[in-house]
C-alpha cells in the first residue's frame, strides 16, 4: 500500500496525489491519504483545506483505517522504515528523485512536495482521466465553461498576487513574478494567435484590470463559495492555451489540458528567494519559460 501525507493547497495536494497514485498503479496496491495536516492551522502557512474529494479519484483516507496505527508506530523505527515491510520517503531535495519511483515495499510513506512531472509521467494518461470533477464546484461555473468552450481560442491567464504579496513568509519565498512577466507573455501569445481570447484568474482582480492592457473582450472569470479555487483551476484547464504564474496551481492548469499542442508560457525564475532548490524538473518540456 501507498500513503501520502496530503499538505497545502490544491496545487501542491494535486503534486502529492500525483506521485503516490503513480507508485500505487505501479505496485498494483491501493493509496492512503494521511490529512493529519489540515487538523490544526500553521503560522507560516496560508490556511488551507483538503480538496481532492471533489475529484473522481480512487483513494482511501488513513484516518478511517487501522492502518493509521501502523503509520504512526513507523515513528519508533529508525528513519521510520523497516524494509521490506515499511519504507518512509522523505523529500530530500526539491528536483526529481528516481529513487521514489522505483522504491518496493509492502507500505510506503510518502512525505513531500513531488513538484516534477518524472514522479507521474508514465501514468499521465489515467491521472488526467481520473482527475474529473465529481460534482459542479461552484454556481457560476457550467457558463464560464460554456463561454470557454465556444471561444475560438481560449487561453487562461493566470495572476497570483494575494500571500504572494500580503504573507510575511511566502513573499520573500516565491513573490509576486512581476508584470514585466506578464507583458512578455502576451506580446508572446499575440504573435502566435493574435485572435485569442483571454480568461483572466486570479485573487486580485482589481489590480489585474488596472495594471495590465488587455483586450475588450477579455472575461474576468469569479467563482464563488467553498470550491471557488476547484472551479478556477478546471475551467483553465479546459483553455487551449496557458500564461501561468510561478504557481503549483495554475501548473496544474495548464498540465490537465491533454490537448498535445497547447503552447504553455510560464516564469522561468519560480522562486524569488529559495537558493537551496533547484527547479530544473518543475517545467515540462515543451513550456516557454520566461
Amino acid at each position: 500500500m501507498i500513503i501520502s501525507r496530503i499538505t497545502s493547497g490544491l496545487g501542491n495536494q494535486l503534486f502529492q496525489y500525483a506521485a503516490a497514485r503513480h507508485l500505487a498503479l505501479k505496485n498494483k496496491t491501493s493509496l492512503y491519504l494521511d490529512l493529519s495536516y489540515y487538523r490544526q492551522q500553521y503560522d507560516t502557512d496560508t490556511l488551507r483545506h483538503f480538496k481532492l474529494g471533489n475529484f473522481s479519484v480512487p483513494y482511501r483516507l488513513l484516518q478511517q483505517s487501522p492502518l493509521e496505527y501502523v503509520s504512526k508506530a513507523t515513528k519508533l523505527l529508525p528513519k521510520r522504515s523497516l524494509p521490506p515491510l515499511f519504507l518512509f520517503l522523505k523529500e530530500q531535495h526539491f528536483h526529481f528523485d528516481d529513487s521514489v519511483v522505483q522504491a518496493r515495499a509492502n507500505c510506503i510513506t510518502l512525505d513531500g512536495f513531488w513538484q516534477s512531472e518524472a514522479y507521474f509521467r508514465d501514468s499521465a494518461a489515467t491521472i488526467r482521466r481520473e482527475l474529473t470533477l465529481s460534482g459542479t464546484p461552484s454556481p457560476e461555473f457550467p457558463d464560464y465553461s460554456r463561454q470557454i468552450q465556444n471561444a475560438s481560442t481560449a487561453v487562461s491567464l493566470h495572476v497570483r498576487r494575494g500571500d504572494y504579496v500580503n504573507h510575511p513568509e511566502f513573499s520573500k519565498t516565491f513573490g509576486f513574478i512581476g508584470l514585466d512577466y506578464y507583458r512578455q507573455a502576451l506580446n508572446q501569445l499575440h504573435e502566435r494567435h493574435p485572435n485569442a481570447r483571454l480568461f483572466v484568474f486570479s485573487d486580485d482582480q482589481a489590480w489585474v484590470r488596472q495594471n495590465l492592457t488587455l483586450p475588450d473582450d477579455t472575461v474576468f472569470v469569479q467563482n464563488s463559495g467553498l470550491n471557488a479555487d476547484v472551479a478556477d483551476l478546471m475551467l483553465m484547464s479546459q483553455c487551449r492555451h496557458h500564461i501561468i504564474a510561478n504557481s503549483s496551481f495554475s501548473w496544474w492548469g495548464a498540465w490537465l489540458n491533454p490537448s498535445p499542442d497547447k503552447f504553455v508560457i510560464t516564469p522561468r525564475q519560480w522562486y524569488k528567494q529559495q537558493p537551496t532548490w533547484n527547479t530544473k524538473d518543475l517545467l515540462p518540456s515543451g513550456w516557454l519559460a520566461l
